[in-house]
């Protein structure tokens, strides 16, 4: 695994000119929105038809409202893919962003890995996740992350998901968090530390919906970006 570090300025355009919009870079190399700005046409719950009505468009953002939507899915599975997208996440809140999730019994944490949301500063709430740098940005109790990496609870952050074969890079506002190949005797070892050593089916499907995880806390998303690798 490679240690985090700072992206040259420039060199990953993760924000949009304009919310729900593309660059003209990312135009041309491919991106496409998967969320319109006005409506959740493309997404559903988890296991359900149509999205709860605690998920809704308001301020241009797809936003949890309260806790009762369950988790948010894309219609769509997706193999290799770079996503990318804005969060704000509510004082003392949790919330976070899978990949490569299956519709089956259990929850969607059973088969989809996280990149973590989480007010990083909290002075109250998942103070044990803190502790353990499970914050914003952060790949789920596998790579920790740091507080300084995030902006404050209630403002926006830029992130950024890159699937390509067994190699997985994370980023929150220009840094990378996380940077591993899980073909990898390393990848193996973290895996065998960590709580998901025996999820016989966590990191194993060859593609999946995208989830926005309904942690009970208010959290909001936009600019959400992809293109298929």
């Amino acid at each position: 695994m490679k240690a985090p570090l700072l992206l040259i300025a420039g060199s990953l355009p993760l924000l949009a000119a304009e919310p729900n919009t593309l660059t003209p870079e990312e135009k041309k190399d491919g991106f496409e929105l998967i969320f319109d700005g006005k409506s959740l046409d493309g997404w559903r719950t988890y296991k359900q038809e149509k999205p709860k009505d605690k998920w809704v468009v308001e301020d241009g953002a797809i936003t949890l409202t309260a806790k009762g939507g369950g988790d948010l899915i894309t219609d769509a599975k997706y193999k290799d893919f770079e996503l990318r997208f804005q969060f704000k996440i509510a004082p003392e809140g949790n919330s976070g962003i899978m990949w490569h999730v299956a519709e089956i019994d259990g929850p969607p944490y059973l088969t989809g890995p996280e990149y973590q949301i989480l007010d990083s500063n909290a002075k109250t709430g998942y103070q044990h996740e803190i502790k353990k740098g499970n914050i914003a940005g952060a790949f789920y109790d596998l790579v920790p992350g740091k507080a300084e990496w995030s902006k404050p609870a209630g403002e926006w952050n830029d992130g950024s998901i890159r699937i390509e074969g067994s190699k997985i890079t994370l980023t929150v506002n220009g840094t990378t968090t996380a940077e591993v190949d899980t073909s990898t005797d390393e990848w193996k070892e973290m895996l065998a530390k960590s709580k998901f050593a025996n999820w016989d089916k966590f990191n194993k499907m060859p593609e999946g919906h995208i989830c926005l995880q309904d942690h009970g806390d208010k959290v909001a998303f936009r600019t959400v970006r992809i293109k298929e690798l």
